[in-house]
């Protein structure tokens, strides 16, 4: 299961906010984006602890993942994602069918 931190969908803050667009959030980019639209950690002085060290372990996860295994969508993959809105953490209805190819 894949599991999506909430995020708004506003296009006041995002162009195409139903895309998913990983490079809108890349160095270039985040200088040009509104500071609260997305904050899944918090703002602030409140905001979590435990931030660099969830995101040090995610990138660690996705390289290991990533250095054995293509990720390609499976003919179960739907072409558009739906989530529940009234959820706090957001998730594809149904969830989300990929393939996993061992690399060589």
């Amino acid at each position: 299961m894949i599991i999506i931190s909430s995020y708004t969908r506003d296009e006041k803050y995002f162009s195409n906010p139903e895309i998913f667009d990983p490079e809108r959030f890349s160095i270039e980019n985040k200088a040009s984006l509104y500071p609260g639209a997305y904050f899944p950690f918090g703002l602030g002085p409140r905001r979590c602890v435990g931030m660099r060290f969830a995101q040090t372990q995610i990138k660690v996860c996705m390289m290991k993942l990533l250095s054995q295994f293509r990720v390609e969508p499976s003919e179960n993959t739907p072409k558009q994602l739906k989530c529940e809105p009234k959820r706090m953490l957001q998730e594809p209805k149904g969830g989300l069918r990929l393939n996993l190819i061992r690399r060589h």
